[in-house]
């Protein structure tokens, strides 16, 4: 089995970026591919102001590991992408 932290480490993520995708992937409770967690909700989570969060996340995006779904009313859904689910302790069963 792997463990989140290896399997970060293996990815080559940087530290802001690892802490933003465990604060993900803490946040993410529901059925697999639902997200209702926002670039403000890993800000307050993580402690990463928000011009960082938005950097990290873009990072992450051009990594393929997230999918920021912005519908335009004030905030960005955050949605980890399904080739790596198997991040998530719930969503690899």
């Amino acid at each position: 089995m792997v463990t989140t932290t290896s399997a970060f480490a293996a990815l080559n993520l940087t530290e802001m970026e690892t802490a933003t995708m465990e604060s993900l992937i803490s946040l993410l409770y529901a059925e697999p591919g639902f997200s209702d967690v926002d670039a403000k909700d890993l800000s307050k989570d993580t402690g990463i102001p928000m011009n960082s969060i938005r950097g990290v996340l873009s990072s992450l995006t051009k990594k393929g590991l997230i999918a920021i779904d912005d519908p335009g009313a004030g905030f960005q859904i955050v949605y980890l992408m399904e080739q790596f689910y198997y991040l998530h302790p719930e969503w690899s069963k």
